[in-house]
């Protein structure tokens, strides 16, 4: 089973910087990002427990004392805590929205109960000028 580690930064680019050197450092994948609120960030990444642990070792070396507040490491982490990670942000395996569903097209044996606009014409379009009245 694989290990679940996060840091967490200030800033959205020290979050980028500390994955770029975390994923160079070892074989782990970051698995999202969400942003928790007054610049705060957290990344998450999964993997190996001893590369986690030179992943997120790295990851907060690299964005700096001033930048990384914390970082924990779990090993074989519970399955419903892995779950309510399914909500974050850059996740590769979170489905894709629901397409809205197209409109129906009204075509000329459409029932006469539809409401139909009006197709304007060019001398329509003339006497709305002429009435001070434009499109």
């Amino acid at each position: 089973m694989k290990s679940l580690g996060v840091i967490e930064t200030y800033g959205l680019v020290a979050a980028i910087q500390a994955v770029d050197a975390a994923c160079k450092a070892a074989d782990v994948t970051c698995t999202g990002y969400r942003k928790v609120g007054g610049g705060r960030v957290s990344v998450c990444f999964e993997g190996e427990i001893s590369a986690i642990k030179t992943a997120i070792e790295r990851g907060t070396k690299v964005a700096g004392d001033e930048h990384s507040l914390s970082s924990v490491v779990i090993a074989r982490p519970e399955r419903s805590a892995v779950e309510k990670l399914t909500t974050l942000k850059g996740r590769s395996t979170r489905l894709a929205p629901i397409a809205a569903p197209a409109r129906e097209v009204e075509t000329e044996t459409s029932s006469p109960q539809l409401s139909r606009s009006p197709v304007l014409t060019e001398e329509d379009d003339k006497e709305a000028i002429k009435k001070g009245k434009k499109k």
